[in-house]
């Protein structure tokens, strides 16, 4: 896929290493998107894309990409984060 990622998975040294296909990738970074624009607050693109991971996590291939697109969906869906930050997280330059 790209050289920093496969670096990036072999330093996780996770045992099955996980795999990220292109479009895997492609939603995974959509939603990434999504959830900061939605929300109206970065912290939350990490979150969603953990918390997708977490929901992915045994899929096959065909089921996580269902799934990340369901992802997206529900994050374009959930609307603004308003006054309730992620505790413990830096505040968002200019909010």
């Amino acid at each position: 896929m790209n050289p920093w990622v496969d670096r990036f998975i072999g330093a996780l040294g996770a045992r099955p290493a996980p795999s990220c296909g292109d479009e895997e990738a492609r939603l995974v970074l959509e939603l990434a998107g999504a959830a900061a624009h939605t929300s109206g607050a970065r912290p939350f693109a990490p979150l969603a894309t953990y918390l997708a991971g977490q929901a992915c996590a045994g899929l096959g291939a065909d089921e996580r990409i269902a799934a990340l697109r369901r992802a997206v969906d529900s994050a374009r869906e959930a609307g603004p984060a308003g006054s309730h930050p992620i505790p413990g997280a830096a505040p968002t330059p200019g909010s």
